[in-house]
């Protein structure tokens, strides 16, 4: 039977305390039925239940409520994919203990050794966390000593089996007695996942949570469908539309997490990179970043994502299909959390569209294809956040009146706008602040791809008079599709497309930036600003 608060266990007071103070009062889905079971078996046991359920609490306080405090031996090893989720999962550890006294440690690669190595000999930790390849490397020094371990969890199992750590685990497995509890938490349960608990598992007590579970009411799910080239345009257009965006967006290589970052600052965003090829140091920096809200968004691959522990999260992004369904599971499962609401938006191109399908019977929801949002709202959203950034300025102007100061420099531009008008001199500020984004949304006004009712990418027709629709596509269906060849063509495509569009003008109307002249105290060309009869020339 599944307990509905954690007060119907028989937990230490002490416990008790610290979920009360962590606001944990129902458990989830997974906790109320691996809790029960962890807590009255020595049996090995395994769960199944996709990321962002709790899976941590749920082996957590069971293996608290059994550790002897009064030894010093290492009493358990949790083993997990990645060093973040490893990180993850001992702090986690370390607050439900916080009133027992555990003392716990981390292990894992792309750091020193010197430290770890002081935390196993001097802290006698009864609980280490670790990645499969430093504990093996712990192991071999003799530095982690596993005689006395009784207890064995393998946290997201699948994760590890498809970064290839399948046989670290089973060589890690072999170093424990025989009277061990074995146990496993995993999403998914791929052949090898079952292969290995038929081989190392005794008669294991087993927890699925139903599949429907998959599907969260609480997360707005929706796709776009663009050409490849266009798609750090549709990405940064979702982003341009979302008051308040504090989000993740999930890339398919390393290079991509740092080309679409690097994008994204270049439009005035704040995002951290987080992917394999960095350093520990870099990783907790952007991790800290990230979490401190000192940027709203993390640019990540699916493998560093794995023990990114952030709540409150308002959107996460696939730039591109996800190379599998449970992928789209684990990575929409970190928004619309503890009854809070969050969209998943998918960008993709138009000859993987038809992915959507499988991913919708997996998840067993429909998943609607949306249009990005309009030009015009987005112009609007655009002049909206910058009145909003310059309120301020505006009140503090009009309480101090003349008392406001500002810098010597200022009479330059008095003296150089003294004849504008204020029609005319709001023109100027609007076109001057907002005239090098609207170029952007006007060049590149239409990018999305036109499907048919069978998912399959309409090729747009080109006529005289209109010349390319779509922006300057050649069709929707057209062009490579590979990583490679959209990363390529998303970059000289801006570009290009950007050097063309630079002869026309916000104001006006017309195709010539000399339109955008007044007969008298005008903009000339030339970029020196010089007075000269009143006029402002260049």
């Amino acid at each position: 039977m599944k307990i509905e608060t954690f007060k119907e266990l028989k937990l230490q007071e002490s416990i008790l305390k610290v979920l009360v103070e962590m606001g944990f009062d129902k458990p989830t889905e997974i906790q109320a039925s691996a809790i029960p079971v962890l807590l009255n078996t020595k049996k090995d046991f395994v769960g199944q239940a996709q990321t962002g359920t709790g899976k941590t609490a749920a082996f957590a306080i069971p293996l608290l409520e059994k550790i002897d405090m009064s030894s010093n031996a290492v009493q358990a090893l949790i083993l997990a994919p990645t060093r973040e989720l490893a990180n993850q999962v001992e702090k986690e550890i370390k607050k439900f203990g916080k009133y027992i006294g555990v003392r716990t440690t981390c292990v894992y690669g792309g750091t020193s050794y010197e430290p770890q190595i002081r935390a196993l000999r001097n802290d006698k930790p009864q609980i280490v966390v670790g990645t499969p390849g430093r504990v093996i490397d712990m192991i071999e020094k003799r530095l982690l000593k596993l005689e006395d371990a009784k207890f064995c969890i393998l946290d997201e199992a699948d994760e590890m089996l498809n970064m290839g750590f399948f046989e670290d685990v089973q060589t890690i497995l072999s170093k424990f007695d025989v009277e061990r509890q074995l146990m496993m938490f995993s999403a998914t349960m791929p052949k090898q996942i079952v292969r290995l608990i038929n081989n190392s598992f005794n008669e294991p007590e087993m927890v699925k949570i139903d599949k429907k579970s998959l599907s969260n009411d609480d997360i707005e799910q929706k796709y776009f469908v663009v050409r490849e080239k266009h798609f750090k345009e549709a990405l940064a257009r979702l982003i341009d539309d979302a008051p308040d965006m504090y989000g993740i967006i999930f890339c398919r290589t390393k290079i991509e997490t740092k080309t679409v970052a690097d994008d994204l600052k270049k439009r005035g965003h704040t995002a951290e990179v987080l992917n394999g090829d960095m350093g520990q140091a870099e990783r907790d920096l952007a991790m800290d970043n990230f979490k401190t809200k000192k940027v709203s968004l993390m640019v990540c691959t699916d493998v560093a994502a794995r023990g990114i522990d952030v709540d409150n999260l308002t959107h996460v992004f696939n730039y591109g299909i996800p190379r599998d369904n449970e992928s789209y599971v684990h990575r929409i499962g970190r928004t619309g959390r503890a009854g809070t609401k969050g969209k998943a938006f998918t960008i993709t191109g138009p000859k993987s569209a038809f992915l959507i399908r499988g991913i919708e019977k997996h998840v067993n929801k429909r998943i609607p294809q949306e249009q990005l949002p309009t030009v015009a709202k987005l112009k609007q959203n655009l002049v909206e956040t910058e009145l909003e950034a310059a309120a301020f300025i505006y009140e503090a102007i009009k309480l101090k009146g003349e008392d406001f100061k500002t810098e010597e420099s200022f009479s330059l531009v008095e003296e150089s706008f003294k004849d504008l008008s204020k029609e005319e001199l709001l023109k100027l500020m609007f076109v001057w602040k907002f005239n090098k984004d609207m170029r952007r949304y006007n060049n590149l006004s239409d990018i999305e791809s036109v499907m048919d009712s069978g998912g399959k990418p309409v090729q747009r027709s080109r006529g005289r008079s209109g010349g390319r629709s779509g922006g300057g596509h050649r069709g929707s269906g057209g062009g490579r599709s590979s990583d490679r060849s959209s990363d390529r063509g998303g970059s000289r495509g801006g570009s290009r497309d950007g050097n063309r569009m630079r002869t026309r003008s916000v104001s006006g109307g017309s195709s010539s930036e000399d339109s955008g002249e007044r007969k008298s105290g005008g903009f000339k060309k030339k970029r020196d600003f010089k007075k000269s009869s009143g006029s402002f020339k260049r």
